[in-house]
C-alpha cells in the first residue's frame, strides 16, 4: 500500500510541475507512522471524535510542539479514497494559502490510510448555522464568504475544481476567518486545457443540495461548477438554513428557489432575521447584494455565471459599500496572457511608456480596439499595488469622459496587465505641442476644458483625488470627446476628511506646490492642476519653459504676466484677432488664475470651476460672478 501512494505522488508530481510555482514545488508534508498519530489521538479514543462521514471518522489531537490536529481516518472499505487522499495532500502542499486549510502530514497503515491537517477551534460553518445559542453576525458572514472565495479563485487559477464546496468543508479559526477543506474529491484539469473549458465526465461526485445541476445531469465539468455551489453558501449565510432544508421535491433547489422568493418580492421570508436586516437599513442593502449575487453565481447554462475572481471583485465592492440594491454592476473580464498576446500580435505597436509599465495597441476577437497596459517586472510589490488600485478605481467608476476598462489579467498571474479602450485620437500635449497635428480651434479647446473639469467632478464626488491631471493624461477621441485617463496616482479621499498625508507625486510642472512642500494632498490639489491644463490651453505653450537662463514652470510664468497686466503673452496668437474669443480666453486665463493660487484654501472647487466654465461658454458669465 505505501508502494501504490509512493507512485502515485510520482505521478502527480509530474502532472502539476510545469503550472505550480517553483517555491511551492518543495515536499513539505511529513509522513507520520500509525504508533504516533494513535498517541497525538490518545489512540483514537471516543473522547477525542469530532464527527463521521461515509468516507472517514474524524479524531482530535495535539502534535509534540503543541500544535493542534483533526486526524481523519478513512474507512477501510473506502480504498479508492486512498486516491483522492494523496491528490488532497499533494494539491495543498503545492498551493499553501491563508485560507486553505494546512495539510500537515499523513500516513498509510495496513488496509488504513490517515490524513492530518490543522484543528481550526471555531468547528465548521454549518455547525454554526444549526446552533440555535448564538449566530454569527452579518460582517462576520460576508468576511467568511471573501475567504471562500479568495481560496477558490487561488485553486482555479491553477486548474484545481474543489468538486465538494459546502458548508461543513468551511473551517472557522479563533478569529472566525475561513479555510476549505475537504479537498479529497478535488481534480486537478490537464495542463493542456484552458482552465475555463467545460469537460464532459461520467464521474460526479459532491453532497446533494451544492451540486452544480448541469454537471449532475449532464456531466459537465468546469471550475463554474464550484462556482454554483459557492452560491448555495452564499444562501445560507442569508439564511442561516442548510441546502438541504430548502429542497422541497427532487426537481427543486435552491436556486429556483431564491428565485422564485425574488419574483414575488418575498426574499426578506429567506433572510435570518437575527442578522439585524429589520433594523439597519444598509445591512439589508448589502444583503440583498448578495443574494442577487448567489443568484448569478446559480445561473444555468454555466456560462453565465462569473468566474471566482470576479465574484472576489463584486464581494469586496459589496463590502465597501459601492453596489446598490438590487444591482450587482458587470465584473470586469479577466483576461489570459494568451488572449492578449494574441490580440496585440506579440505586443508589437507600443504606444508609450511610463513609470509603472508600457502601453500597446491591440484588437480583441470581438473587434474592440484596446489599449494594454503592461507593468514592468522589477519592482514586482510597487508595480502589484499599482496594477490592484487602478482596477479597483476603474472597476468601480463609471463616466462617459473616463476612460473605461474591459478587464485585467488575473491576480495571480505572474504578468500585469489593466485592457483599456482604445482612445485614438491621441493626447491633449500631442494637440497641443506637437508638430504633426492640427491646431485646435478655441471652441474645442474650451470642450476639452469643459469635459475635463466635468469627469474630475465626478471623481471628487466619488471622493477620488487623481493626482496626475496633466495633458498627457487627457485622451480625445475621434470626436474630440476627453477621457481622462491613468488613475495610477490616485487616491480615495475617506468621508469627512479634507486631506490625506502621503509622498508627493505626480508631473513636477503640474503639482500643487503646497501638497510638494506639505504631503497634504486634496482635491483642491486637482485643482491646481487642472489650472495649469487651463493655462496650456489659452497658450499653446509647454508646462515647462525657458525664461532667460532659468527653466520656470507654465503657472509661474502665466501668473507673473497676469499680475503685470501683459496676460497677451499668455495667450496663443491665434486668438488675438477675435475680439469675442479673446474675450473668453481672458475669462478662462482668469479662472486659471484662480486654480493656481496658494495656499490652496484660495481656489475654487472644482463644482465652481466646472459651472464658470459652462458660463463662459455660454457667454452668461465671466470671471467676476464666480463665487
Amino acid at each position: 500500500m505505501k508502494l501504490r501512494c509512493d507512485l502515485f505522488l510520482c505521478c502527480f508530481t509530474t502532472t502539476t510541475s510545469d503550472t505550480i510555482p517553483k517555491k511551492h514545488r518543495k515536499v513539505k508534508w511529513r509522513i507520520f507512522s500509525y504508533e504516533k498519530l494513535a498517541k497525538f489521538t490518545n489512540n483514537f479514543d471516543q473522547s477525542q471524535c469530532l464527527g463521521k462521514t461515509s468516507f472517514f471518522t474524524e479524531y482530535y489531537g495535539k502534535l509534540e510542539d503543541g500544535r493542534e490536529i483533526i486526524v481523519q481516518r478513512f474507512n477501510q472499505d473506502k480504498r479508492h479514497t486512498l486516491h483522492q487522499f494523496v491528490n488532497e495532500t499533494v494539491i495543498l502542499n503545492y498551493l499553501p494559502h491563508k485560507n486553505i486549510v494546512s495539510i500537515y502530514g499523513y500516513t498509510s497503515h495496513h488496509e488504513e490510510s490517515l490524513l492530518v491537517h490543522e484543528y481550526l477551534s471555531n468547528g465548521n460553518l454549518a455547525a454554526h448555522f444549526q446552533s440555535k445559542n448564538n449566530t454569527l453576525p452579518w460582517n462576520t458572514r460576508l468576511d467568511i464568504a471573501i475567504d471562500i472565495a479568495n481560496a477558490l479563485d487561488y485553486l482555479h487559477y491553477y486548474g484545481i475544481i474543489h468538486r465538494n464546496v459546502k458548508s461543513s468543508n468551511i473551517l472557522l479559526d479563533v478569529n472566525f476567518c475561513a479555510k476549505v477543506a475537504g479537498l479529497y474529491f478535488s481534480q486537478k484539469l490537464p495542463d493542456e486545457v484552458p482552465v475555463y473549458a467545460t469537460h464532459v465526465t461520467s464521474d460526479r461526485v459532491g453532497s446533494r443540495g451544492y451540486m452544480d445541476p448541469e454537471y449532475l445531469t449532464k456531466g459537465q465539468l468546469s471550475v463554474k461548477n464550484d462556482v454554483y455551489s459557492f452560491g448555495v453558501v452564499l444562501c445560507e449565510l442569508l439564511s442561516s438554513k442548510l441546502a438541504k432544508s430548502w429542497v422541497t421535491d427532487e426537481e427543486d433547489n435552491l436556486s429556483t428557489f431564491f428565485n422564485r422568493k425574488i419574483e414575488k418580492q418575498a426574499l426578506v421570508e429567506l433572510l435570518d432575521p437575527r442578522l439585524g436586516f429589520q433594523s439597519n437599513l444598509q445591512i439589508k442593502r448589502v444583503m440583498n447584494a448578495t443574494a442577487e449575487l448567489a443568484l448569478l453565481c446559480m445561473q444555468c447554462p454555466q456560462e453565465l455565471r462569473p468566474n471566482m475572481e470576479q465574484v472576489v471583485e463584486i464581494l469586496n465592492g459589496i463590502k465597501q459599500g459601492r453596489y446598490e440594491t438590487n444591482s450587482i454592476i458587470k465584473a470586469l473580464k479577466i483576461f489570459h496572457h494568451d488572449e492578449l498576446e494574441e490580440a496585440t500580435n506579440n505586443f508589437d505597436t507600443r504606444l508609450g511608456k511610463g513609470g509603472y509599465g508600457t502601453v500597446y495597441y491591440g484588437k480583441l476577437k470581438d473587434g474592440r480596439e484596446v489599449a494594454i497596459k503592461c507593468f514592468h517586472e522589477d519592482k514586482r510589490e510597487e508595480t502589484s499595488k499599482q496594477f490592484l488600485k487602478e482596477t479597483e478605481m476603474l472597476g468601480l467608476l463609471h463616466h462617459q469622459n473616463l476612460v473605461s476598462l474591459y478587464g485585467h489579467t488575473s491576480r495571480h498571474s505572474n504578468k500585469h496587465m489593466l485592457v483599456y479602450e482604445y482612445i485614438p485620437n491621441g493626447t491633449l500635449s500631442e494637440h497641443l505641442h506637437g508638430s504633426s497635428n492640427g491646431i485646435l480651434p478655441w471652441d474645442t479647446r474650451l470642450n476639452i476644458a469643459i469635459e475635463t473639469a466635468t469627469a474630475l467632478v465626478y471623481l471628487h464626488d466619488s471622493g477620488i483625488i487623481h493626482r496626475d491631471v496633466k495633458g498627457s493624461n487627457i485622451l480625445l477621441d475621434e470626436n474630440f470627446t476627453v477621457k481622462v485617463a491613468d488613475f495610477g496616482l490616485s487616491r480615495s479621499l475617506p468621508d469627512v476628511v479634507t486631506h490625506v498625508s502621503t509622498i508627493p507625486v505626480g508631473t513636477r510642472a503640474y503639482i500643487d506646490p503646497d501638497y510638494f512642500e506639505s504631503g497634504r494632498v486634496s482635491d483642491k490639489s486637482d485643482v491646481y492642476s487642472f489650472g495649469v491644463v487651463l493655462f496650456e490651453l489659452i497658450s499653446s505653450i509647454r508646462t515647462r519653459l525657458m525664461e532667460g537662463t532659468n527653466y520656470v514652470t507654465l503657472a509661474e510664468f502665466a501668473k507673473r504676466k497676469i499680475l503685470n497686466k501683459e496676460l497677451k503673452e499668455v495667450v496663443d496668437p491665434i486668438f488675438w484677432s477675435d475680439k469675442n474669443i479673446l474675450e473668453m480666453v481672458t475669462a478662462v486665463a482668469e479662472l486659471a488664475f484662480q486654480c493656481v493660487q496658494c495656499p490652496k484654501h484660495f481656489r475654487p472647487s472644482m463644482k465652481q470651476v466646472l459651472e464658470t466654465l459652462e458660463g463662459i461658454r455660454k457667454g452668461t458669465w465671466g470671471f467676476n460672478q464666480m463665487t
